[in-house]
């Protein structure tokens, strides 16, 4: 491991609070999805086209800003987690398992004590997928990779299936998707979307087979805003919908349709590309633990920048176009907490 970031750890451990103390923490527990923009080590690997991202590419990418990122995503996900680290954190846009090593160990976030749900996707950037899970409370008892298949000259990212138990007695389904990019054009490039919908929606529907009221949470970059075809595909509802049904998909996105803000700001106007999809048994009672039927969007100042094209505020990226801004992600972090069901 570089010294350097050896060293950057120890600073990091010393002078932040320690928010992450694991022992005597009572529920709520948060969910977080994060995609991280381009988190990227500084080695060039040979197998992937990482060229950009290594000292001598066009982002002249060093160790020195691989440590500064590092520091600003440990920094975002405790204040996506309230101060304390959450109990699930989604990830989309890390290159590899060390990356995560580094952020789970070398950072603050290593008082938490996380596992990790990783493996390299056929991506060829080399951009991934990943879960990590607080090993005091949840414990995995499955996990796969469901390739997304749109070709042999566009592999795309895997979803990552994970099943695990929550407290010893409680069991979780839980899926990460990056779906494919809107590049090409939102209406032309749709029908990848679809495509990784449709196999979500393959493996979920055999879930709830074997357990109508199983408890399911689907987080990821999905490319679109709530209600779009790929989500409609999923049969995602709004969440805030009367009597959830427990086997159905609700998302609890869907108040950010028609909103003035977002997860993503693209050419002035916000997004929310990130969601956080929950079956009906965590929106009605019919699981021990219960979602809000409405994530929330983690606008910290912070993770704000100011939007000097467009005017208004977007997130502090890591890059400007080409140039070097030392942000922390051109997305904000999303959440919702888990707590306990009311007695019945």
């Amino acid at each position: 491991m570089d010294r350097r970031l050896t060293t950057l750890a120890c600073c990091i451990l010393a002078t932040l609070p320690a928010a992450g103390q694991t022992s005597g923490k009572e529920p709520p527990y948060r969910v977080v999805f994060y995609n991280v923009e381009n988190l990227f080590d500084p080695r060039d690997d040979p197998a992937t086209r990482d060229d950009d991202f290594t000292p001598e590419g066009t982002r002249h990418w060093t160790w020195t800003r691989y440590n500064k990122k590092l520091l600003n995503i440990s920094r975002a996900l405790l204040l996506a987690g309230g101060q304390t680290p959450p109990l699930l954190i989604g990830l989309a846009e890390v290159e590899n398992r060390r990356v995560l090593l580094d952020l789970t160990r070398r950072t603050t976030l290593a008082r938490a004590d996380y596992g990790i749900v990783h493996a390299d996707s056929p991506d060829p950037r080399g951009i991934d997928v990943a879960l990590l899970y607080r090993r005091e409370h949840f414990r995995p008892l499955a996990e796969a990779f469901l390739p997304v298949r749109l070709g042999k000259s566009e592999p795309s990212r895997d979803i990552l299936y994970c099943k695990g138990i929550l407290h010893e007695t409680d069991t979780l389904h839980l899926f990460v998707c990056h779906f494919p990019s809107m590049v090409g054009g939102v209406r032309a490039s749709e029908w990848k979307r679809v495509a990784a919908a449709t196999i979500l929606l393959r493996h979920l529907d055999s879930i709830r087979r074997e357990n109508p009221r199983t408890a399911l949470i689907v987080m990821g970059d999905l490319n679109g805003p709530p209600g779009t075809l790929a989500q409609r595909r999923l049969g995602a509802k709004p969440a805030a919908a009367r009597h959830p049904s427990s086997n159905a998909l609700y998302n609890t996105a869907y108040h950010y349709r028609r909103a003035a803000t977002g997860s993503y700001r693209y050419r002035g106007k916000w997004q929310t590309l990130d969601h956080i999809l929950v079956s009906g048994s965590l929106l009605n009672g019919n699981f021990p633990w219960q979602t809000p039927s409405r994530m929330s969007i983690l606008a910290d100042e912070t993770l704000l920048d100011d939007d000097k094209t467009h005017y208004g505020q977007k997130p502090f990226p890591t890059y400007h176009g080409r140039r070097y801004a030392g942000g922390y992600s051109d997305h904000l972090p999303v959440h919702v907490e888990l707590t306990p069901a009311p007695p019945s």
